[in-house]
């Protein structure tokens, strides 16, 4: 089973504060467009490999390309129980700076904290992960975009080499879109987006369509309360979801080293490491803030059901949409949403209930901010703020630049 895990974001000032770290050689530059200077020029790091250095890449992995499928195929776990189909048209993110440091296993109990610093690599870099980029993903889960090389200890006098027998603290931080960014990818039209994104704070910005399918799945879709009319709501919803969740992810575990649950990256005199920046989509559909939880998306389109059926075949949601109740959620005509499975019988499925998303151990507070989550766009975003990772799966301790419980 792949790891998914716990969560992230006060707004995060990047500070746009000179170029990336020193790169032997470049590459092909960023997207296309006429932007107006808005966006700084990227230029992508060689193909030409560099002996004990650390490659920096990026993916959203295959559910940032493909979507999320339904049916689902046989042995995934990534699609949504009430059966829904996920695409994208737009993941939009802001990589910030990425951070090297010694000492990743300073103090066992905990993961933020680690020795010096020792080197980094200054973006910030605006990423459409929804692109396919050049370079294959890995474990063949999607692709990738290269971001930048970093080639030795440039934070530390003489920039020393990096010492290919220890193992360095790796992190990285998800900020706000800002002007300056360094356009990896953005096509025209997703430049448009990202200004939109730096107008509203936004860190992360989701753009796609939800299509119900349920009717396709083996055996056919159980509710928890067969008097439920499912046709008042619509079976394609175009979403639009902004996030303020800016996070610095701390001294990531690197499933690439042993034993598995290893903290840190370590280069090699005869090769170059790959150290890939991995989001996962699947976070904000949670059913609860616990790992690997069911994805499920009746919630959201139940915020535009109608009085009597058929719902329109088609209806758009935006974030606004998001400010409602997730522990005892209701449709547009304030009815309770009986819990829909479709496709495979799972353990535990629900059989009893209505639609309640479970926030764990997480505090909740009417006011919202700090003190707790007050609604479902809290609940989302808090759930999107861990979706940062390391080389696939691998965990990073996610310090939340927003107020947020922690």
């Amino acid at each position: 089973m792949s790891l998914r895990h716990t969560l992230v974001p006060l707004f995060f000032a990047l500070a746009a504060c000179g170029p990336p770290s020193p790169v032997p050689d470049s590459g092909t530059g960023g997207g296309s467009g006429n932007d107006g200077g808005f966006f700084a020029d990227f230029a992508a790091p060689s193909n030409t490999a560099v002996n004990n250095s650390l490659l920096v890449t990026v993916t959203g992995e295959t559910s940032a390309t493909e979507g999320n499928a339904f049916p689902p195929s046989a042995g995934d776990e990534l699609y949504f129980q009430d059966g829904w189909e996920i695409s994208y048209e737009h993941v939009l993110v802001t990589v910030g700076a990425v951070s090297i440091n010694a000492g990743p296993d300073t103090n066992p109990n905990d993961q933020a904290v680690t020795g010096e610093q020792v080197a980094e690599a200054v973006g910030p870099w605006a990423v459409d992960l929804a692109k396919e980029g050049p370079l294959a993903a890995k474990e063949q889960n999607g692709k990738a975009f290269a971001l930048t090389r970093i080639i030795n200890q440039n934070k530390k006098s003489g920039t020393p080499a990096f010492d290919a027998t220890a193992k360095y603290a790796f992190g990285y931080s998800l900020t706000a879109a800002a002007e300056r960014a360094q356009n990896v990818n953005l096509d025209a039209d997703a430049q448009a987006a990202y200004r939109l994104m730096a107008q509203n704070g936004w860190s992360v910005w989701l753009k796609g369509k939800a299509t119900w399918k349920g009717d396709q799945g083996t055996p056919a879709c159980r509710t928890t309360n067969a008097a439920y009319d499912f046709t008042r709501v619509p079976k394609v919803v175009n979403f639009a979801f902004g996030f303020k969740a800016p996070v610095n992810y701390k001294n990531c575990v690197n499933p690439e080293l042993q034993p598995s649950d290893s903290r840190g990256v370590q280069t090699a005199t005869n090769t170059q490491t790959i150290a890939q920046v991995t989001f996962h989509l699947d976070h904000p559909f949670w059913e609860s803030l616990a790992e690997d939880a069911p994805l499920r998306f009746d919630l959201v389109a139940a915020r535009k059901s109608v009085a009597v059926g058929p719902a329109p075949a088609m209806v758009d949601v935006t974030e606004a949409d998001l400010a409602t109740d997730f522990l005892a959620p209701r449709d547009a005509q304030s009815n309770p949403i009986p819990w829909r499975t479709c496709g495979p019988v799972n353990v535990g499925e629900r059989t009893t209930g209505t639609v309640s998303y479970d926030p764990a151990t997480v505090p909740l507070n009417p006011a919202g901010g700090a003190a707790g989550l007050k609604d479902l766009a809290d609940y989302m975003t808090y759930n999107l703020s861990n979706f940062g990772h390391l080389n696939n799966d691998g965990l990073c301790f996610p310090d939340r630049q927003y107020p947020s419980p922690q």
